[in-house]
């Protein structure tokens, strides 16, 4: 990927990232202590780690599914990968909104 296109993709998501808001908050994402971090490679894959607010709670599963396919969405994007950390069963929850 050329650097221009890296740099409107890297555009592209932190612009998505800063209104996707929490569920349970009126805070996007990278204003909470949810997102620990995003990384874009060259090649266009996005890799976020994130650790849910709530860590039985169903509309957190939901809406982080809903975050991996709106961001498989942007242009420029060649697959994305979301970990969730730091709460009971995280494995699973990574399995689910990766799937």
């Amino acid at each position: 990927m050329k650097p221009r296109h890296h740099k409107a993709l890297t555009l592209r998501v932190v612009r998505l990232m800063n209104s996707w808001k929490d569920p349970h908050t009126d805070l996007a994402y990278t204003e909470t202590e949810a997102m620990k971090s995003i990384d874009i490679s060259q090649e266009g894959a996005i890799e976020m780690v994130i650790m849910p607010h709530r860590p039985h709670c169903p509309c957190c599963l939901l809406d982080l599914r809903a975050l991996h396919r709106k961001v498989s969405s942007i242009k420029g994007a060649n697959g994305v990968k979301i970990t969730v950390q730091g709460i009971p069963a995280a494995e699973r929850w990574t399995r689910e909104v990766n799937g």
